[in-house]
């Protein structure tokens, strides 16, 4: 939707990504890449999701908090008074199971692509003939939905999140999870990548730095990344 933006409206149109513990140092970086290719003025804002309580609450509506403090910051900023916001909500997306799509609806946000029925797929071969970097990146998610519902989301977690993540995208990996709460974490690595992986001592890795952290129980999810009915646990180190 930014480049798109940029090509309709030249230098009007603007990006703007939301700073905070939620979002990982990789992720911030890749939206700094994908504006500069892109060609669309970049504005970073501040949000402080981690100051509503319902956010914290993780109690299952958290990202109806996390896009109501997003919009809200947005809304204020004075640069951007006369713009209409749009986001990158596509047909593919359930908004049954997207509680910050009422927070997006509550404050007029606009969904070009979803209005229109492009979805995921298209999304991507649009990326793709313009040369966007992101146009066959995994989903990014924010850190916070690593989190299990029910397990209040603090800034210690998140930066364990991102921590443990971040040695994942060091070993080569790019669609991972690292799902943390409690004193434990459950590793989720498409099964694919996890198969071609010659060196093993990744998994010695990741438990040394989950201990370091405080993290004392490390699970990998042996259905892989995103994989289909309940979890299947086994030691990360058997």
């Amino acid at each position: 939707m930014a480049a798109i933006s940029v090509e309709v409206l030249g230098s009007d149109a603007v990006a703007v990504t939301g700073i905070s513990a939620s979002l990982s140092h990789e992720e911030q970086q890749a939206a700094r890449l994908s504006a500069r290719i892109a060609g669309i003025r970049h504005l970073e804002v501040a949000t402080s999701e981690l100051s509503r309580p319902g956010y914290r609450a993780n109690a299952g509506d958290r990202c109806y908090h996390c896009k109501s403090e997003l919009y809200d910051v947005i809304l204020s900023v004075e640069e951007l008074a006369q713009h209409t916001i749009i986001d990158g909500a596509q047909a593919s997306d359930d908004s049954g199971d997207r509680p910050g799509m009422k927070a997006s609806g509550e404050r007029g946000v606009k969904s070009p692509l979803r209005q229109f029925g492009i979805d995921k797929p298209q999304v991507r071969e649009m990326a793709l003939r313009r040369g966007l970097p992101s146009w066959d990146r995994p989903a990014r998610p924010c850190l916070a939905s690593r989190v299990p519902v029910g397990t209040e989301v603090d800034r210690r977690l998140l930066q364990q999140i991102e921590a443990l993540e971040a040695l994942l995208s060091g070993e080569g990996f790019s669609i991972y999870r690292a799902r943390c709460g409690g004193n434990r974490v459950v590793v989720e690595i498409d099964l694919e990548q996890l198969d071609q992986c010659a060196d093993d001592r990744w998994r010695q890795r990741f438990e040394a730095l989950a201990r370091s952290l405080g993290i004392s129980e490390c699970w990998l999810d042996a259905r892989g990344y995103g994989g289909p009915g309940p979890a299947r646990l086994e030691p990360l180190i058997g």
